[in-house]
């Protein structure tokens, strides 16, 4: 017996070594022949990405990677149920095996034999990746082998994490959706970050069929495969009991997607980085690039989340293009989102573009002040003839002007100004082109983007000093930086000016089209635009700033006259104020010394046009070196009531005053009742004591208020008393008792 055992070993062996040998050498036959397919990092590429891109802490920004139409979203930013709820369904072995999970072929082999067919697969994660990335879907022999060989040469090259990432970014989920991020979006209207525990179990349950296990196919197939991938997750300890009841617990929903053309932070910084380093999308993304930002994640997703939740409607019904940009005041870009095909793209900036290149630079040369008097009424410039949606206001000031958003006024400065230095002034913005008086509506040429507008305002908000706004701080390699912001800090507009146009846009805020902005217990700078007709309007706009931050809220598209500057864009950007300074008020805008508040007299002003000091008159902030120094000549009266009364008959009049009108009131009683005048005389008879006083009018204004006269009524009117009346004082006098 013994001696057989020895012989079956050796025999045993033999075999073994055969069938190895063979198995090597049929191996290797067959990875030298046109049938075997290699390796190839190339088509992992498509799929792969070695870009890092990192917030302003350091951070990696958990943002989808957008790839043309291909969205691509990092491990890092899904939750860890997220992933695992794919490694418990698909591959539990996943982080301990080398790409074979051996010991799960030979339960597929068993559970096949006895089924009589090829029922179950053992394919692992990676060797999923590979059949998706490299082979067909041929169920042979030499395409199992095929798939096993590549799978361990993919994990020699790629750390577990790295085949995760590419895998969820792969995998078909119906519905034209491939990847975990579209599926997110197709399927919940969400990003792959935002998944519940239930939506992940849905998701990884979808693959085996999306046809059949899709939320929006069958529901009850849907919550019963949902339901085995959720008991896996709490057998492997990946959830909690109650996290697993919980779950269960879940209604299956279907959310269509809404959004539309959506281009988030990350997509913008890879518009900036190609164009700085001159590459393309796909070899940026395939690079080892770190690329260093201002993101701030906390305000780019609760932006996001402003962004989701707006329900602003074109007149058609469909969600209207949505712009909105976060910077600090030296131009770094701190949260960004742009949804729809319009948002972003060169448009006309309405009214917001008055500011910074009419109203400001005027200032900067000291052509106007706040109280410079203009006349806003009907006016042809040549040909062109600027309206207001409200009609005329007549006399008025440039600080009201900019409030109310005023047309008319805007070009009559600009006129003033000259094209060619408002040019001058855009020019050190980043904004350059030959313009005409359009300009100071907002129709720039070539139009702007909310970009442009929000690096303009940010120097406004950086005391006149201009900065290019970017996303990017620095780009580095294994080699080093490739490239490194440095802020220019270029002087635009002088503190004094500056300030001028800033406290005038304070007041827009407080008391004109910005109004919905208005907060109690901090300052906010800001100008409304709007661009459209009685039919409609095509932009909505609004540019705001703080002593924190610069943002701008732009809506585009076929809109409703409902939605314009005023509207839609400010109530967005109040609510993102109150996201941004929920914990941390903005301090005032500086004063500079350069500037000093005065009182100009409001007669003067409004009815001469002259811009003359008063001690009680409409405050305005001047440049000490462009302020008036007149004072408002004070008008004083002196006049009296001239009062003749004889036997209570009463005659009254009263000096004539040229472009005076008097009125005369009688008073009784407390009571004070007009009378009328004839040539500024009046008569009556009294019959108890009165109070007369009048008032004198001013070109329509009352000017002046004369003393009280009062009249006493005398009972005794008789010349001769009788004898029998008792004397004055009370006592006869001799000649009276005499005589009696």
């Amino acid at each position: 017996m013994k001696k057989f055992w020895k012989v079956f070993g050796i025999v045993f062996a033999v075999i073994a070594v055969a069938t190895t040998l063979g198995g090597v050498l049929w191996t290797d036959r067959f990875r030298h022949s046109e049938e075997f397919v290699s390796f190839d990092r190339a088509k992992l590429n498509e799929v792969y990405t070695a870009l890092t891109v990192l917030d302003d802490e350091g951070k990696q920004i958990h943002e989808p990677l957008y790839l043309n139409d291909y969205k691509q979203i990092p491990l890092s930013a899904l939750h860890d149920y997220t992933y695992m709820a794919f490694v418990a369904v698909e591959d539990k072995r996943f982080f301990s095996h080398k790409g074979i999970d051996f010991k799960r072929i030979g339960g597929a082999i068993l559970h096949n034999l006895k089924s009589g067919g090829y029922r179950e697969g053992a394919s692992t994660i990676s060797q999923q990746l590979i059949k998706n990335t490299h082979l067909n879907r041929s169920k042979t022999l030499k395409r199992k082998i095929n798939e096993m060989m590549l799978a361990r040469e993919l994990e020699k090259n790629y750390t577990k994490n790295e085949i995760l990432e590419m895998y969820l970014n792969t995998i078909y989920f119906g519905r034209n959706a491939y990847g975990i991020e579209t599926a997110a979006n197709v399927y919940f209207n969400k990003s792959a970050s935002e998944l519940t525990v239930s939506e992940s179990a849905i998701l990884a349950g979808m693959i085996k069929a999306p046809n059949v296990y899709a939320p929006d196919k069958n529901a009850d197939k849907c919550r019963a495969r949902r339901d085995t991938v959720l008991k896996l997750m709490s057998e492997q300890n990946i959830i909690s009991q109650e996290a697993f009841a919980a779950a269960r617990a879940e209604d299956i929903t279907y959310s269509p997607q809404t959004a539309r053309n959506e281009r988030n932070y990350v997509y913008l910084v890879m518009q900036e980085a190609c164009k700085l380093l001159n590459m393309t999308p796909l070899q940026l993304a395939k690079s080892d690039f770190v690329i260093e930002t201002y993101c701030d994640q906390k305000l780019q997703r609760e932006l996001q989340s402003l962004v989701s939740a707006d329900k602003t409607l074109t007149k058609n019904g469909a969600l209207a293009d949505l712009s909105a940009i976060i910077l600090n005041n030296t131009g770094g870009v701190q949260a960004c989102l742009m949804r729809g095909d319009t948002a972003g793209a060169n448009r006309q900036a309405g009214s917001t573009l008055k500011p910074i290149a009419v109203y400001a630079p005027a200032l900067n040369e000291r052509i106007i002040t706040q109280a410079s008097p203009v006349l806003d009424e009907e006016t042809d410039f040549n040909g062109y003839k600027p309206t207001n949606i409200g009609g005329y206001n007549g006399w008025t000031t440039i600080k009201y002007a900019v409030a109310k958003s005023l047309n008319v006024p805007a070009v009559k400065t600009l006129n003033a100004l000259t094209l060619p230095v408002s040019e001058k002034y855009l020019g050190k913005m980043g904004i350059n082109g030959e313009q005409n008086l359009s300009l100071a509506l907002g129709n720039a040429h070539g139009g702007l983007t909310v970009t442009d507008i929000a690096k303009c305002y940010a120097t406004l908000a950086n005391d006149g000093q201009y900065n290019d706004a970017g996303f990017i701080k620095r780009i580095s390699c294994s080699n080093g930086t490739l490239y490194s912001r440095r802020e220019q800090n270029t002087r635009v507009f002088q503190s004094g000016a500056n300030y001028l146009m800033t406290d005038m846009l304070v007041n827009t805020v407080n008391a004109g089209t910005a109004k919905l902005l208005k907060k109690s217990d901090y300052s906010i700078a800001a100008k409304t635009g709007t661009v459209g007709n009685a039919q409609g309007n095509s932009d909505a706009l609004v540019a705001a700033y703080t002593t924190q931050n610069t943002f701008c809220v732009w809506y585009s598209g076929d809109l409703p006259n409902e939605v314009n500057g005023a509207t839609a864009p400010c109530l967005f950007a109040s609510k993102l104020a109150d996201v941004m300074y929920s914990a941390n008020k903005p301090s005032k805008f500086a004063v500079p010394q350069s500037v000093i508040q005065l009182n100009i007299d409001k007669d003067s002003l409004y009815e001469d046009q002259l811009v003359l000091l008063s001690d009680d008159g409409e405050k305005f902030w001047f440049d000490k070196s462009n302020k008036p120094c007149e004072q408002a000549k004070k008008v004083t009266y002196d006049y009296k009531l001239n009062v003749n009364s004889e036997h209570n008959s009463v005659s009254i009049s009263i000096a004539t005053v040229p472009n005076g009108t008097w009125e005369l009131y009688r008073q009784t009683d407390g009571r004070a009742v007009a009378v009328h005048l004839t040539d500024n005389k009046y008569a009556c008879t009294i019959d108890c004591d009165v109070a007369f006083f009048a008032k004198l009018y001013v070109d329509g204004k009352l000017a002046y208020t004369t003393p009280v006269a009062t009249v006493h009524y005398v009972e005794d009117t008789d010349n001769e008393r009788s004898r029998f009346d008792p004397p004055r004082d009370g006592f006869p006098d001799l000649t009276e008792f005499w005589y009696l």
